[in-house]
């Protein structure tokens, strides 16, 4: 029997009795800066959500995996150098292959000590994935050669990916928004961050390496670049693969009954006037509606309790949310599948 994929998450800690992973977590720990001093705990429960959620991005793309967790981010997702670098240091003497982490510092000049841990983590074999600053087009440690540096864009498919190990960054995943893991044995929708983007490759990554344990970073980017749907692009390439979710409007390809029971969920739910029938043609994130992806999940429940059905919350994406009728479509679905 093969041996899980070891994979250590730097970010705010781990919901550990969230029923989706609660089995994949092997050990963790905490760090917290106190006075200038970083002092280390067996402590590293999620008071954020974002851990949860990218560790359940990672689970998602690849099940044979199990975390160690280091809890650098505080619960409104602040950390320092230090930290980050206490950290990967940490690291250096923990049986992990892989490495996730969305921490990112801006100036290169106090980033030249994170630069030789992280040399030291890959001379030991350990691969690192780093999202870049959210916004930006480069932060350390994402743009070290030493590490995969990793941003988020809604490409031509849900499972594209274009890498060159050349670039600074070197890889682009498509970063579709899904219901991800939160606190409390909940789910919520996950922003279309680069995050979640560092996340999903991280999954990838596992199932590569699960086969191919004895993979160091330089055979890696070998296979990742073959398999790439691109290896070259400028920023107008982005623009131009995107794709764009389809409202679905055709009332009469719909079940009657699940489009009404779906309107009347959204209508109680968000207070809509019965009078009201314009915001059937609205995207349900419009601001005077108020979908959005912290009251995703609820809409997800009632609609379960009024069809008596169950979904698979991981696989339910913000496209499923667009409309009414993309939404009605996804019960359809579902009803169709609990008949075989």
């Amino acid at each position: 029997m093969k041996q899980k994929v070891k994979i250590a998450i730097i970010d705010t800690g781990i919901d550990k009795n969230h029923e989706y992973f609660k089995y994949n977590v092997f050990d963790g720990i905490g760090l917290e800066s106190k006075r200038d001093y970083i002092f280390v705990s067996d402590k590293y429960e999620d008071d954020n959500g974002h851990g949860t959620s990218c560790v359940s991005i990672i689970k998602k793309e690849f099940e044979e995996v199990e975390f160690f967790v280091v809890k650098a981010l505080d619960k409104l997702g602040r950390a320092n150098i230090q930290i980050l670098e206490e950290s990967l240091r940490y690291l250096l003497e923990i049986d992990v292959k892989i490495i996730n982490l969305s921490l990112s510092v801006m100036e290169s000049k106090i980033a030249e000590d994170l630069y030789d841990i992280c040399e030291k983590l890959k001379n030991q074999g350990k691969i690192i994935i780093c999202s870049v600053a959210n916004g930006f087009e480069f932060s350390y440690p994402a743009n070290f050669d030493n590490v995969i540096g990793v941003k988020g864009f809604i490409l031509e498919g849900e499972d594209a990916i274009w890498y060159n190990k050349k670039y600074d960054i070197q890889c682009i995943i498509d970063n579709n928004s899904y219901l991800t893991c939160d606190l409390d044995n909940k789910y919520s929708l996950f922003g279309q961050c680069n995050s979640m983007a560092a996340a999903r490759l991280t999954g990838k990554i596992a199932k590569i390496v699960y086969k191919n344990p004895k993979f160091e970073l330089d055979d890696l980017e070998e296979v990742l670049e073959v398999n790439a749907l691109r290896n070259e692009w400028a920023d107008k390439d982005m623009e131009s693969s995107k794709r764009y979710p389809i409202f679905k409007n055709e009332k009469s390809v719909i079940n009657e009954n699940i489009l009404k029971g779906v309107i009347e969920i959204i209508r109680d739910r968000f207070k809509i006037d019965e009078s009201n029938n314009e915001w059937y043609e609205c995207s349900l994130f419009n601001n005077n509606i108020g979908l959005n992806g912290d009251n995703c999940f609820e809409i997800i429940m009632k609609l379960e309790e009024k069809f008596d059905i169950k979904f698979d919350y991981m696989n339910i994406s913000r496209y499923d949310f667009i409309s009414i009728y993309t939404l009605a479509e996804l019960v359809e679905k579902n009803i169709e599948k609990g008949k075989h």
